[in-house]
């Protein structure tokens, strides 16, 4: 039987190159002062979109909010390293919403997963994280 060793050098052998050549995405947005407690997702720039991805998965989170899940959306890509996602592309989004928005606001990540064409397979990851507050948003 082979050993444990054995085991983990040959599974390492066996990773996917998918999974070697993920890449990291940028993810750019500009918070507006209407964005607040309004569900229309901001317009998002995201560069760095590798060959081969069908869809583009975005989820924001509250960070100062025990990390809550403001959904998102999932949207088609139909090629190129850059996508523009225009405001209110996202369906599941929740603005955000900060009790404090007149001085601290609230930090929010969004994230982006670049997908293959099975849906599952993640080619890219890359997030920002931005606050939202009245001084910060335009």
């Amino acid at each position: 039987m082979p050993s444990l060793r054995t085991l983990l050098a040959v599974s390492a052998l066996l990773v996917s190159p998918l999974a070697l050549a993920q890449s990291s995405l940028s993810v750019n947005w500009e918070w507006l002062k209407k964005h607040r407690c309004d569900n229309t997702s901001p317009a998002l720039e995201i560069s760095g979109i590798p060959e081969g991805t069908a869809s583009l998965a975005v989820v924001m989170n509250d960070l100062d909010f025990q990390n809550k899940d403001r959904g998102g959306g999932t949207v088609p890509h139909a090629g190129g390293a850059t996508a523009s996602l225009p405001e209110g592309a996202l369906g599941r989004y929740l603005g955000p919403c900060p009790n404090n928005f007149g001085t601290f606001g609230h930090d929010y990540s969004i994230t982006v997963r670049a997908l293959a064409a099975d849906g599952q397979t993640e080619l890219g990851r890359g997030s920002a994280t931005r606050n939202f507050s009245a001084s910060k948003a335009k």
